[in-house]
């Protein structure tokens, strides 16, 4: 899917963002899949520089920007490109140490923070339900990620596993009939 069709999805489309639409665009790399996407304002925060001190419980338009958020299996991505300045950021998805909203309940308008080792996002939040689905995008992602590292530690395991056997080989410990035959059962 692309940013563009994400945007549609999630009802969040605006004409004045088509320049960060497409610079987002151009910095998903091949091997990323694009699982949700919003325009809006963003507060993007250097967390070794700046304490956050939101406790108002409602948005505010000051020090954001207006863009492009982006949830991909790997990363979020912000982008806002208006009249020739163009600002990027982004929070890896297995860099994220927080997640937490500000929502009004009856307006269901407010903030999530999405806090990484680095930066955070403070993503304005206009429409209901945007919140929960920004959310669950990002879960997503997480699981996504979890699932890889878990199979390439269990790879990771099979090749150790594989060596240990190899050294048995040749210490001819077992044949090569048993290290063949172990080495097909790890690799399956």
């Amino acid at each position: 899917m692309t940013i563009e069709e994400a945007i549609e999805r999630s009802g969040t489309k605006n004409i004045l963002a088509k320049g960060s639409t497409k610079k987002a665009q151009s910095l998903i790399r091949e091997n990323e899949e694009v699982l949700y996407a919003i325009n809006t304002n963003v507060s993007v925060i250097d967390n070794k520089k700046t304490v956050i001190n939101n406790t108002k419980g409602m948005f505010s338009l000051k020090n954001s920007l207006n863009g492009v958020v982006v949830i991909t299996n790997a990363r979020i991505i912000f982008c806002s490109s208006i009249i020739g300045n163009t600002n990027i950021k982004q929070i890896l998805i297995k860099d994220i140490t927080s997640i937490d909203e500000s929502i009004n309940g009856l307006t269901k308008m407010g903030q999530l923070r999405v806090q990484g080792i680095t930066d955070t996002f403070l993503i304005n939040i206009y429409k209901s339900n945007i919140s929960n689905e920004l959310k669950e995008s990002i879960y997503e992602a997480q699981n996504m990620q979890n699932q890889i590292n878990t199979a390439t530690s269990n790879n990771n395991s099979s090749a150790d596993e594989i060596l240990k056997f190899k050294q048995l080989l040749d210490q001819g410990i077992i044949t090569n009939q048993e290290f063949e035959k172990k080495k097909e059962d790890l690799l399956k």
